[in-house]
C-alpha cells in the first residue's frame, strides 16, 4: 500500500496544478468568449475525447495493465509490448486526425464562420491521444514522477497560451492553446519507445487483445455515452447558451473527477502487480485502503463544494452564468459516487473482468440516456444534474456488486460512513457560513471553516491512523523545503488519530 499511496500522492500533487490551470482555462473561455463561445469550445472538447476513445482502440489501457504486470519478468520485458502497441495504434489515430483536419480546412476554404474550431480540434486530438499513450506506458513502468512533472509543466504553460488564443482567434484559438497541456508528455514518448526493438505482432498475446477489445468497448461507451453525453442532449433540446451554462455547471465537478481519475492508474498498477505476483488471495487491504483514500478526498470536495458552489458560479464566470448555479450543486453531489467508482473499476480491470465492466457500462449508459431525454426537455440543465446523480449512484452500486460477484473484497462500509459524516459536517458548516455572512467574504470563510471542521472530524472519528500519517509524512517531507517540514508534521498529526512524533 505504501508504493500505491506514494504514487497516488505524486499524481495528486500534479493534479492540483492541473486542476488550477484547467479551472483558469475554463474561466478564461467563459470571460473572453461568453456563454455561446465557451459552450462551443466545451462541445468541441467532447467531440475530441469521443473521437480519441474510438481511435485509440484500447491500447493505452492495455499497455497500462500489461506493462505493469511485465515489470516482474525483467527490466526490458515491457519493450516489445509498447513497440508493437504503438505501431498498431498509429493507423487509426492518423486516419481520425486527417479526417478532422480536412473537415476544418474545408470549412476554412468555404469561408465558414468557425473553421479554426475544427483545425484546433484536430491538433488537440492528436496531442491528446499520444499523451494518453505515453502516460499509460510511464505509469505502467512505475514512472509516476515523470507523469506528474509533465502534467504540471504542461498545465502551467497552457494558461497564457489559451488566453492569447481565445482573445485573438476565438474558440479555435482556445483549443489550439489547450494542446500545450499535453505536449510535454508527448515529447516524453521517445523515452518509452525502443526503436531497436522490432514491431513483432507476437508481442501482443491473444489474451492482451481480448483485454484491449473489452476495455476499448467499455471505455468508448463510457466516454461517448456516460461522460458528458449531456452536451449532445442539451445541445439538441436547448440552445448554444444552455450548452455554455452546462459547461460552467460541470466545471467544478469535472475538477473532482480529474482528481479521482489521477488516482485510478496508481490503483490499477498496484492491483495488477499484486495479481501478477505469487501472493495468494485477493488484495483486501489494498482495495479497502484505496476506497478509504479516495473517499477521504472526494467526499469533502463533492459535498463541501456543493454547499458553496451556487454562490461561486456567478462570481467566477460572471452574472451571465447565474442560471448554471443550481445545476452545479447537483453535479457536485454526483461527483461523490463517480469518484468512488474509480476503485471498483480499477479492481475489475486489474483482474481482467472486462466483460463485467462492459455490462455495467451498458446498463449505466442506457439509464443515463433515458433519464436525460426525459429530464432535459422539462427541467433543462437542472434536470440533467438530477439524471447524473441517479446514474452515478447506480453505476457505483453495480460496480461494487460486480466486485463481490467476482469473489472480491467487501466494502468497508464503516470507514466510508464515518468519512461521509465528516464530509456532511464540513458541508453544513460551509453552507451555514454562506447564509450568515454577507458579500464576498462568505466564500473564503466558508471554505476555511469547512476544512477545519472536516479535519477535526477526521481526528475525532479516526479516519486516518497514526501509522498511516507517519508514512504520509515520510513521503511528503522529502519533497518539501526544510522550513515547511515541521508544519507538515503538525498538520498531519492534528488530523491523525494520535499525535505525531517528530
Amino acid at each position: 500500500m505504501t508504493s500505491v499511496l506514494g504514487s497516488s500522492l505524486l499524481n495528486l500533487a500534479a493534479t492540483l496544478v492541473s486542476l488550477v490551470a484547467g479551472f483558469l482555462v475554463s474561466v478564461i473561455n467563459a470571460r473572453v468568449l461568453g456563454p455561446a463561445g465557451s459552450g462551443l469550445v466545451a462541445y468541441a472538447m467532447w467531440v475530441i475525447v469521443c473521437t480519441a476513445a474510438a481511435a485509440d482502440r484500447g491500447f493505452p489501457q492495455m499497455v497500462l495493465r500489461y506493462v505493469a504486470a511485465a515489470r516482474d519478468r525483467g527490466e526490458d520485458a515491457w519493450t516489445p509490448i509498447v513497440r508493437r502497441a504503438f505501431s498498431a495504434l498509429l493507423p487509426s489515430v492518423a486516419l481520425a486526425f486527417v479526417a478532422m483536419l480536412a473537415f476544418g480546412i474545408y470549412h476554412r476554404l468555404s469561408a465558414e464562420t468557425a473553421p479554426w474550431i475544427w483545425i484546433g480540434a484536430s491538433l488537440l486530438f492528436l496531442a491528446y491521444v499520444l499523451a494518453a499513450f505515453s502516460a499509460a506506458v510511464a505509469r505502467g513502468r512505475g514512472h509516476f514522477g515523470e507523469v506528474a512533472a509533465t502534467t504540471a509543466v504542461g498545465s502551467l504553460f497552457q494558461v497564457p497560451v489559451v488566453f492569447a488564443g481565445a482573445f485573438f482567434v476565438g474558440p479555435g484559438g482556445a483549443l489550439i492553446g489547450m494542446l500545450t497541456r499535453y505536449l510535454p508528455q508527448v515529447f516524453s514518448l521517445s523515452h518509452h519507445l525502443d526503436r531497436r526493438t522490432p514491431s513483432d505482432p507476437a508481442a501482443l498475446t491473444p489474451e492482451m487483445h481480448r483485454y484491449r477489445r473489452s476495455m476499448w468497448t467499455t471505455d468508448a461507451i463510457d466516454i461517448v455515452l456516460l461522460t458528458r453525453i449531456e452536451f449532445l442532449v442539451v445541445g439538441y433540446f436547448l440552445g448554444d447558451a444552455d450548452v455554455g451554462y452546462f459547461a460552467a455547471a460541470v466545471v467544478f465537478a469535472g475538477l473532482v473527477g480529474q482528481l479521482t481519475l489521477q488516482l485510478s492508474p496508481a490503483f490499477l498498477v498496484g492491483l495488477a502487480a499484486r495479481t501478477a505476483s505469487d501472493e495468494a488471495g485477493p488484495p483486501d487491504a489494498l482495495y479497502h485502503n484505496s476506497l478509504r483514500l479516495t473517499a477521504l478526498f472526494v467526499m469533502p470536495l463533492g459535498i463541501g463544494g456543493a454547499a458553496v458552489i451556487s454562490e461561486l458560479i456567478p462570481i467566477v464566470f460572471g452574472e451571465d452564468f447565474r442560471p448554471a448555479a443550481s445545476a452545479a450543486v447537483l453535479f457536485m453531489l454526483a461527483s461523490v459516487p463517480a469518484g468512488l467508482a474509480v476503485v471498483p473499476w480499477a479492481y475489475l480491470a486489474a483482474h481482467e473482468q472486462g466483460g463485467r465492466l462492459l455490462r455495467v457500462t451498458l446498463v449505466s449508459a442506457a439509464l443515463l440516456f433515458l433519464l436525460l431525454v426525459v429530464a432535459v426537455p422539462t427541467g433543462g440543465i437542472l434536470g440533467a444534474g438530477a439524471a447524473r446523480i441517479l446514474s452515478e449512484g447506480l453505476t457505483l452500486g453495480l460496480l461494487l456488486m460486480a466486485v463481490g460477484a467476482h469473489g472480491g473484497p467487501t466494502v468497508p462500509w464503516g470507514a466510508l460512513t464515518r468519512i461521509f459524516v465528516a464530509a456532511c459536517a464540513c458541508g453544513v458548516v460551509a453552507f451555514a457560513t454562506t447564509v450568515v455572512l454577507p458579500g464576498l467574504i462568505d466564500l473564503p470563510v466558508a471554505v476555511m471553516l469547512g476544512a477545519l471542521v472536516y479535519a477535526g472530524a477526521a481526528r475525532l472519528l479516526g479516519l486516518i491512523a497514526a501509522e498511516e500519517a507517519a508514512r504520509i509524512v515520510g513521503m511528503v517531507e522529502g519533497r518539501l523545503p526544510r522550513r515547511l517540514r515541521p508544519l507538515a508534521r503538525r498538520i498531519v498529526g492534528f488530523i491523525a488519530a494520535a499525535p505525531m512524533s517528530s
